[in-house]
C-alpha cells in the first residue's frame, strides 16, 4: 500500500511540472527582448519599441516539421480574429537547411493562406537565443505575451487554455501580473521537487514544498502534498502539526489559505492528520478575516460545523453561503446544504 501511495505521490509531482523549464534569465516581468527577423514572410513588421504601448503581443515559436505547431495554427487564427486591433500575434521560426527551411517556411505559409491569419517571420537566430533559450523553453510550441508595458505577461505552450484568458484580461486590463509571477515562481519550484520525489529524497522534498507554502500560502497541492508525505514518507505527524500552527498563524487573515488548510485538513485520509482542533480554527479564521466575506470561506466554516456535529450552526452557515452567491454557482452549495439537512432528520429520528 506505501508503495502504491509513492508512485501516486511522485506521478503527482510529475504531472504537476509537465512543462519542464531549465533556470531561465527570462522570466514573467521581464523586459520583452527586441524582436531580430532576417525575413517578414505575412503581415507588416513589428518593432516593440514603437508597438509595445499600443498592442499587445503574442510571440510564438513553431517550425514547419512540428505536429503540435500546426495544431496551434487555427487557434491562433482565431485568437487574432477575436481580438482583432488589441493584439498582434507573430509566429516566428528559425530556419534550417531540411524541412524548415525559408523556402519550406514560404511554402508553408501560402498554403495555409487566410487559415494562417496572423503576422510569420523567420527569425535571424537572434530572437530564439533572447527567448527561448533565455526562458529555458525546452520544446516548440512555445508562447511569449508582452504587455502594453513591453514586459513579459505570460509565457507557455499556445494549445494551453490559459492563453486566451490571459489574453482576454490584458484587453481588459485586469490582468494580475504579480500574481502570474508568484505562479511562476511556485511552478518552477515544484519541478526541482518532483525531480527529489522522484529519486526518494523526501526531506527534501517536505523542505521544498515548505518553501512553496511561503510564496503562496494557498497552494492546495502542496498542502495536500505535505499532509501525505508527512504520513507516508517520513511518519512525522507530530512534525506536520507543528507546520501547520505555524503556518495557521502566519496566515491567519489569509481567507483563501485558512480555507484550503481547513478543508485539506479535514480530507486527511488519515485521521492522525485531520487535527480537528486546528482544523476548526483556520475554518473559523477563515470566516473571520478582515475584507469581504466569500461564499467559500463561510461553506468552509459550514463544512466544520457538520464534522463536530453542530448540524444546526451548519445549516445557517450553509444557508448563508447560498445567499452570497450568484444563481449559476449555487447548485453545489444547494446540495451541501440538503445533505446537511437529511444529516439532521436521521439524527432526530435516531433520538426519538
Amino acid at each position: 500500500m506505501k508503495r502504491f501511495l509513492t508512485c501516486s505521490i511522485v506521478a503527482t509531482f510529475v504531472l504537476a511540472a509537465f512543462t519542464l523549464r531549465a533556470k531561465a534569465e527570462l522570466n514573467i516581468g521581464s523586459d520583452a527582448p527586441p524582436l531580430h527577423v532576417s525575413e517578414w514572410v505575412k503581415g507588416a513588421p513589428v518593432d516593440f519599441a514603437k508597438d509595445a504601448s499600443k498592442r499587445i503581443h503574442v510571440l510564438e515559436f513553431w517550425a514547419v516539421w512540428c505536429p503540435p505547431c500546426k495544431m496551434s495554427v487555427p487557434l491562433l487564427t482565431d485568437m487574432q480574429k477575436k481580438f482583432g486591433k488589441d493584439v498582434t500575434i507573430i509566429g516566428i521560426t528559425e530556419p534550417d537547411m531540411g524541412q524548415n527551411s525559408p523556402s519550406s517556411i514560404r511554402r508553408f505559409v501560402k498554403e495555409k493562406g487566410s487559415g494562417m491569419g496572423y503576422t510569420v517571420a523567420i527569425d535571424s537566430g537572434r530572437t530564439t537565443q533572447s527567448y527561448m533559450v533565455a526562458a529555458g523553453a525546452m520544446g516548440i510550441p512555445h508562447a511569449f505575451v508582452i504587455d502594453k508595458k513591453g514586459k513579459i505577461a505570460w509565457q507557455g505552450s499556445p494549445l494551453d487554455p490559459a492563453l486566451g484568458d490571459v489574453l482576454s484580461e490584458l484587453v481588459a486590463g485586469t490582468y494580475d501580473v504579480e500574481s502570474a509571477k508568484v505562479a511562476a515562481q511556485v511552478d518552477s519550484r515544484i519541478e526541482q521537487i518532483g525531480m527529489l520525489a522522484q529519486m526518494g529524497q523526501w526531506r527534501g522534498v517536505w523542505d521544498g514544498l515548505v518553501d512553496v507554502l511561503k510564496i503562496d500560502p494557498a497552494n492546495a497541492f502542496a498542502l495536500s502534498a505535505l499532509r501525505d508525505i508527512a504520513v507516508e514518507e517520513l511518519d512525522d505527524t507530530a512534525g506536520f502539526r507543528g507546520w501547520v500552527t505555524l503556518h495557521l498563524e502566519a496566515n491567519r487573515n489569509n481567507a483563501k489559505a485558512m480555507q484550503i488548510l481547513a478543508d485539506t485538513l479535514w480530507s486527511a485520509p488519515d485521521l492522525r492528520t485531520r487535527f480537528p482542533d486546528l482544523a476548526l480554527d483556520a475554518a473559523k479564521a477563515a470566516y473571520e478575516a478582515p475584507g469581504k466575506r466569500n461564499a467559500s470561506a463561510v461553506a468552509t466554516y459550514a463544512r466544520a460545523m457538520y464534522h463536530l456535529g453542530a448540524l444546526d450552526r451548519a445549516i445557517a452557515l450553509q444557508q448563508d453561503a447560498i445567499a452570497l452567491v450568484g444563481d449559476q454557482d449555487r447548485e453545489a452549495i444547494r446540495t451541501t446544504l440538503d445533505y446537511y439537512r437529511t444529516c439532521k432528520k436521521l439524527l432526530r429520528s435516531l433520538e426519538q
